[in-house]
């Protein structure tokens, strides 16, 4: 519950030069859903429309934090309420001694998503991988 409300505070708009759009954060505070796994912590919520491969584009950058005394890798689902959906692993590759985000530490990812404009909400999933 704690991630919900640090989530909904730091709520905003990545800074991008494309956008001039603001979005109250009472906008999405009904249609906002969170399932994350009690190990995570969800520490920036990001979003803007900017170009991509051509054509302008939501991007939603998320931060996780690992909650727990080991490393952990998770991962992370993003939904619209019309079906468009984005995700992938923090971290996205595991290389040598690098198997996941460290007790502690934190790991952003930014998703471009096949959506041109501001969603009325949408639903973030993470999960602990095994």
């Amino acid at each position: 519950m704690g991630s919900v409300l640090l989530a909904m505070v730091i709520f905003g708009f990545c800074g991008c030069a494309t956008t001039a759009v603001e979005v109250k954060e009472d906008a999405f505070a009904q249609n906002i859903n969170y399932e994350i796994a009690p190990s995570a912590e969800i520490t920036k919520i990001a979003y803007c429309i900017k170009p991509y491969k051509g054509t302008d584009r939501l991007h939603m950058a998320l931060s996780v934090k690992n909650m727990s005394s080991e490393t952990k890798r998770f991962r992370v689902n993003i939904f619209l309420p019309d079906g468009t959906s984005a995700g992938g692993l923090y971290p996205r590759k595991v290389k040598g001694d690098v198997t996941g985000v460290p007790a502690g530490e934190e790991h952003t990812r930014e998703f471009p998503m096949l959506y041109n404009q501001l969603p009325s909400g949408f639903t973030i999933l993470v999960k602990e991988l095994g």
